[in-house]
């Protein structure tokens, strides 16, 4: 039977059970659950804070094992599905991800750009933001720099939402709520300014609806940018989230505006035909 966080105050005895749990469950997978200042999950030699490890989805009895593993081993080939459609990554490379989330696509970048590249990792939620910064420490991912931002078209102080799955955490302006946290919001031509952001190989933005404010602050790295890969969210809006997350069509517009060959997908996955794929036009 599985015991949950709040059953037990001894976190060393329950992340021994949970260990065991998990082995038996994936026969032959080098997995441990420990804590480390927060839960976290070692596959192999790879460390992924998981801050909620311990949450049970609705509905379920206990933790979904196999999606634990596949978490763990599935960012490298989720970078090349998702993100590298048309960008293949080279040693060297200079990567910047906006919306970064808990870091596994910083993984892939940060190993496929190699010791000589850079990945600019962008993540506005403190939690997210905090298993961030201990997945580079973890991994030694020496070539990854954690900003603790929200891009968007003009600086100020904003909220973001905390949704019980925290991929769909959104930002937005107005006042808090009792599940926001504060955040600073910062235009990325100004962070890239201060922060000595040049050459930008690869773009990649995932930030639940809110493109359609971060994008006119990205005007002049996007002049520099050679690919990008931008996600729509226009499938939450048909599941009557809200209208603010139908930005496709303006995410086109804006890409295609600043100078890039658009690309789309056509794939039976509900979320892949919204990634806006493109490519400096003439460059590549």
């Amino acid at each position: 039977m599985w015991v949950t966080e709040t059953d037990s105050g001894d976190r060393a005895a329950l992340a021994r059970r949970a260990t065991e749990l998990a082995r038996a469950a994936m026969p032959g997978v080098d997995v441990e659950i420990l804590w480390d200042g927060m839960w976290m999950r070692r596959v192999g030699a790879d460390y992924f804070p998981d801050p909620d490890m311990f949450r049970l989805a609705a509905g379920s009895a206990e933790p979904n094992w196999e999606r634990w593993a596949g978490q763990a081993r599935k960012h490298l080939r989720d970078a090349e599905d998702y993100w590298f459609y048309l960008y293949k990554p080279r040693a060297g490379d200079a990567i910047v991800d906006i919306g970064a989330g808990r870091g596994e696509d910083v993984f892939a970048f940060s190993r496929a750009v190699g010791p000589a590249g850079r990945v600019w990792a962008i993540e506005p939620h403190p939690v997210s933001f905090a298993a961030l910064g201990r997945l580079c420490e973890l991994n030694r991912l020496a070539n990854v720099t954690p900003l603790n931002y929200a891009c968007m078209e003009r600086s100020g102080e904003l909220q973001i939402e905390t949704l019980p799955v925290w991929e769909s955490n959104y930002v937005r302006a107005g006042a808090p709520s009792a599940a926001s946290y504060a955040v600073k919001g910062m235009r990325f031509d100004d962070l890239a300014t201060e922060r000595g952001i040049q050459r930008i190989d690869f773009l990649k933005m995932n930030i639940e609806g809110a493109e359609r404010w971060a994008l006119p602050g990205c005007e002049k790295a996007l002049s520099r940018a050679r690919y990008v890969c931008i996600a729509a969210h226009d499938f939450r809006a048909a599941r009557g989230e809200g209208e603010e997350f139908r930005t496709l069509d303006f995410v086109k517009e804006f890409v295609a505006g600043a100078g890039f060959e658009i690309a789309m997908r056509e794939d039976p996955r509900y979320y892949v035909p919204y990634h806006v794929h493109g490519v400096r036009r003439g460059g590549g």
